[in-house]
């Protein structure tokens, strides 16, 4: 799986440089953290109110909010603030096309940050990234 244009914010978008510090072998431990999910059109993928604290990898498809003129298509990180702060998620997201999903638990995260406390740490700072990205646009 190319994970090149994972963690691309809007700086580095600019600058044409990826903002991600992770290494090929970085990401295949990620991934190996994970479980892959599938989707379908019309499927739910996340949902508003509900306890999940997993960050998701969207590896292929797109996904749109509920109630919202918004998309994300693949590849992106989704659910980001709940995995964060531990809340329930914050909004709906619907498959609009099939894809596939890489859900990190955070027990799972714990488990690979104790591992390899660099692997966390960059983890948590290219999703605060993404996160801020967010908030800035």
């Amino acid at each position: 799986m190319d994970t090149t244009s994972f963690f691309i914010y809007q700086a580095a978008a600019e600058e044409r440089t990826p903002a991600s510090g992770l290494l090929p072998e970085e990401w295949e431990a990620l991934l190996a953290a994970t479980e892959t999910l599938r989707f379908r059109p019309g499927d739910v993928v996340l949902r508003a109110g509900e306890h999940d604290r997993a960050a998701y990898f969207l590896l292929d498809g797109r996904l749109e909010s509920d109630g919202a003129d918004s998309a994300v298509s693949a590849p992106a990180a989704v659910g980001v603030v709940a995995f964060v702060d531990g809340l329930p998620q914050a909004e709906t997201l619907r498959a609009a096309t099939h894809g596939e999903l890489a859900r990190l638990s955070w027990d799972a995260f714990e488990a690979l940050a104790a591992r390899d406390a660099r692997l966390g740490r960059t983890i948590l700072l290219d999703l605060a990234r993404d996160l801020a990205a967010r908030l800035r646009a």
